[in-house]
């Protein structure tokens, strides 16, 4: 049965489907709504304090007694320098105005780690698994979350990244592919121009580490799902078909760009947080890509975009998205879990037939 492996056991999931983490994009509706379905509810902690973070797993218990990812971005101190910083906010200035928002604030940002609130919180707290996005945390850290029996994953988008997360110590690796929405979780400089698609990564990873495998980027249906795991996986995690979730903590503009996606309508730009991520072109993205300045540090660079997006106008919103956009629907969690178990077992099988 394909929806039984080590990673499975391991977890207590009766499907090997992940709801990527997302940042503020995901609730403790949406994580528990997954949970309950079988698969592995997430939830993101950028920018969130230890007892904020402490508050989103409560509240995520409280509808759920399934497992949960709790995710945390890495990221040091931002550079902010003066030239960047004045270039940026007077490019953005037109935007403001027009909206009536007055003057682009200065840039603002501080670095993300699991600093010790953090730690306590999560050794009380002890979430199944805690997932780190642009590396990893320091070896110190990561021994304490493993002593607690809290499982680790953490992404890799070249097969080298996927071989640095194993030598440190993860119990699971992310393979994401290009075609996947929002941050790209490369923490080696790699290129965007030489990381590979899901189809040439996922494979090749599972070659070369011993630990399970999740597919991430393109993963849409259960014809998705069924191919990742033709290909090796142990489990897939989603995040585009999960914003259409009504469970998630989606902009109406975002929504709506969401709805009208095509296969050609996407993009990957530092522009508007200061790091690589696929978006929904839009008119922000456009502007700021013309206009070629460099972003101000990630992410502060988000300190002058994000309050564009707030006034609710698609064409000046952040609308992460990862290629397979169009093959969503709007639903709710808990439905889009048991159809792609259906779909995937469908798939798998039709082949498994003589």
């Amino acid at each position: 049965m394909w929806s039984r492996n080590a990673f499975t056991e391991r977890l207590d999931l009766k499907w090997p489907i992940l709801q990527a983490p997302m940042g503020w994009l995901s609730t403790p509706a949406l994580a528990s709504a997954v949970s309950n379905a079988g698969g592995l509810g997430g939830l993101g902690m950028w920018g969130f304090s230890a007892q904020d973070a402490e508050r989103r797993i409560a509240g995520f218990r409280q509808q759920s007694a399934g497992s949960l990812n709790v995710n945390y971005p890495l990221w040091p101190e931002p550079k902010i320098t003066a030239d960047a910083s004045e270039a940026m906010r007077t490019r953005l200035q037109a935007h403001y105005d027009a909206k009536g928002l007055g003057a682009v604030p200065k840039p603002e940002g501080a670095a993300s780690e699991v600093g010790r609130e953090h730690l306590a919180m999560l050794l009380r707290a002890k979430p199944q698994v805690v997932s780190f996005h642009f590396g990893l945390p320091q070896p110190e850290v990561m021994q304490a979350i493993k002593s607690a029996g809290i499982f680790i994953i953490s992404s890799a988008t070249t097969v080298a990244e996927a071989r640095i997360l194993e030598e440190r110590g993860v119990d699971a690796i992310i393979a994401q592919g290009t075609e996947a929405g929002g941050h790209r979780g490369t923490f080696t400089g790699v290129d965007m121009s030489m990381q590979p698609g899901l189809f040439a990564l996922l494979p090749q990873v599972v070659d070369a580490v011993s630990v399970p495998v999740i597919a991430a980027g393109g993963v849409a249906d259960g014809r998705t799902v069924a191919a990742a795991f033709m290909l090796g996986a142990s489990a897939v995690q989603l995040g585009t078909a999960f914003l259409r979730c009504e469970e998630a903590n989606v902009l109406d503009a975002h929504r709506a760009a969401l709805r009208e996606a095509n296969d050609a309508c996407t993009i990957v730009t530092d522009v508007i947080t200061g790091r690589p991520a696929r978006y929904i072109r839009n008119k922000l993205t456009d502007d700021l890509i013309a206009s070629g300045l460099e972003p101000v540090a990630f992410p502060a660079q988000l300190s002058l975009t994000a309050p564009l997006g707030m006034t609710g106008d698609r064409d000046l919103t952040a609308l992460f998205a990862g290629q397979s956009a169009a093959l969503a629907k709007d639903t709710t969690a808990a439905v889009l879990v048991e159809s792609l178990a259906e779909a995937t077992s469908r798939r798998l099988g039709a082949f498994a037939r003589p």
